[in-house]
């Protein structure tokens, strides 16, 4: 695998090819949040909450991981980052989504969202810039 430096990080150099590897992971971790019920108050309830499911299933993880100057990611998992959104547009998802897609140590993004655009599956769109790409809707479950 190539490497390149990344400001003091060495990360993976990522190959469209392995999109299909990182789609299949990216499905299962939406597969696994998607099939649970939160209870939560804020958003910083909600990450504790998906933090707690990813550690359970095994998955390690990096709250809050700076990707660069700009750039902060949700849930960092090897490349793989999780976005979680709460609130907002679908559009203004994107928009964040697509920095993130275009740097080169992320293999691959999940946007997790509460909000009802996160139940449109985005048929056209299962990889971006030839990486992995997914959308799920979590559920609350009532306080």
């Amino acid at each position: 695998m190539t490497r390149l430096v990344v400001g003091r990080r060495v990360v993976p150099k990522v190959h469209e090819g392995r999109a299909a590897e990182e789609q299949m992971q990216l499905q299962a971790i939406g597969r696994l949040l998607a099939g649970f019920g939160y209870r939560y108050g804020s958003e910083v309830q909600l990450h504790q909450a998906l933090a707690s499911v990813l550690g359970q299933a095994g998955h390690e993880h990096v709250r809050e991981y700076r990707m660069d100057a700009n750039n902060r990611a949700d849930f960092w998992l090897d490349g793989l980052v999780i976005e979680v959104k709460v609130a907002g547009s679908l559009a203004d998802a994107l928009r964040q989504v697509g920095r993130y897609i275009n740097l080169p140590q992320v293999r691959g993004v999940l946007l997790a969202t509460t909000e009802r655009w996160g139940d449109k599956p985005l048929v056209a769109r299962p990889a971006w810039q030839g990486k992995a790409f997914n959308i799920i809707r979590l559920k609350r479950q009532a306080l």
